[in-house]
């Protein structure tokens, strides 16, 4: 979801996006991978198992669209989270973090924002559970990590990734009473303070908050980026290759380990008292929590840097930056757009499954609404509702 304004002045507009209202010196690339995400999310709750019209409700479907389906399962939120911290390093300052008093001031925002979005998920709950409470948690979390260097929060996010591994082998193989909270669920949370306790336990665990045990290596990574120059050419480039090789050296090292090493074969064996193993240490797929997977994890982080260096060069170009509009627009109101297709699906009850002409219908409304919003208002709805409690509660500080 779309947290994050320009570093620069929100007055000024540029006006290169053939009039649409964008802010000046906005990183449309990274509105376009955000995009990308809910595009993923798309995928993963309208579930495709038919071209025209949807299949059975057990049925697969073609193996097209299974294996789309398979590999975006849980990507496109480990996009969402690492984005978070390219979020929260553009808030403080980017490449040239803040100090003194625009610090503390940007802080103090982060934390705001990050409460108004936990009040958010609790209205989107009473519709469909959705994931924005661990996200707004993810926001406290990188707050004691503003003032570090780029390289200091790469060295973090790689320390971390074995550590959230284990951490979450050791929960699946001996707590797994923490993978069932019962705990009351949205607006009802603040009626009942008698299960506070176990409701902000549950948003940190693996159990119903495992979105933030394995989003802490990623939005380490988000931070790291954020804090990188990312107007500068030869650092978008080096993204782009560094990711490249990244996320092929995972996609080696998950395909030696399984097919050359027989870690396949050891995995088939393991009884079901051990499938935490088979959830930590495969490549994402059906029967692996793609969260908790080292390769896994890696491989998003490279992902996320080549998706951000490919497209903020390709919409420095005007021809480019024309055709890709629509995605920057969706891009800049995810937010708006995550908590509205669940409160859709609500309303039309859920259906299991979906054709795939739907679906692109689905995605062709959001980008045509999101170009027509965008024409006129610079931001989606729940985004100006969360800009405009930030910047009540914290006004930015007066100038000399």
């Amino acid at each position: 979801m779309s947290t994050t304004d320009p570093v620069t002045p929100l007055s000024t507009v540029d006006t290169t996006a053939r009039g649409h209202r964008v802010p000046k010196a906005r990183l449309l690339g990274i509105d376009v991978v955000r995009a990308l995400a809910i595009i993923g999310v798309f995928v993963e709750h309208f579930h495709m198992n038919g071209w025209f019209t949807a299949g059975p409700v057990r049925d697969p479907g073609p193996a097209l669209l299974h294996w789309v389906d398979t590999e975006t399962s849980s990507r496109a939120m480990s996009l969402f989270v690492l984005l978070a911290g390219v979020s929260v390093a553009l808030m403080t300052g980017g490449s040239r973090p803040y100090a003194g008093k625009r610090m503390r001031t940007a802080v103090l925002r982060v934390l705001v924002r990050a409460v108004t979005l936990w009040l958010i998920s609790l209205c989107i709950d009473q519709f469909a559970p959705s994931v924005i409470g661990f996200y707004a948690v993810l926001l406290v979390f990188l707050l004691p990590f503003t003032w570090l260097r780029p390289r200091t929060l790469f060295v973090l996010s790689g320390i971390s990734v074995p550590l959230v591994t284990a951490y979450a082998m050791w929960v699946l193989s001996s707590h797994m009473d923490w993978m069932r909270s019962d705990t009351p669920e949205g607006l009802a949370v603040l009626t009942h303070p008698g299960s506070w306790g176990q409701y902000f336990f549950s948003l940190v665990s693996v159990g119903g908050g495992f979105q933030v045990v394995y989003g802490i290596p990623l939005v380490l990574a988000g931070l790291a980026i954020g804090r990188l120059d990312l107007h500068s050419r030869v650092v978008r480039i080096r993204m782009l290759v560094t990711g490249l090789c990244v996320a092929l050296g995972a996609v080696v090292v998950s395909f030696a380990a399984l097919k050359l090493f027989g870690v396949e074969d050891l995995l088939e064996r393991l009884s079901p008292a051990d499938q935490a193993w088979q959830q930590v240490l495969a490549m994402p797929g059906e029967r692996s929590l793609y969260a908790t997977s080292v390769v896994g994890i890696v491989f998003m982080i490279g992902v996320a840097l080549a998706l951000l260096g490919g497209f903020l060069m390709l919409v420095d170009r005007p021809r480019w930056r024309r055709l890709l509009w629509p995605l920057a627009a969706a891009g800049g109101m995810t937010m708006t757009w995550y908590a509205g297709h669940l409160i859709y699906q609500s309303a039309l009850g859920q259906p299991k499954a979906y054709s795939f002409v739907y679906f692109c219908a689905v995605v062709a409304v959001t980008l045509v609404a999101s170009v027509l919003w965008r024409r006129w208002i610079r931001r989606g709805p729940l985004e100006w509702l969360v800009h405009k409690v930030i910047t009540t509660v914290v006004p930015a500080p007066k100038r000399p």
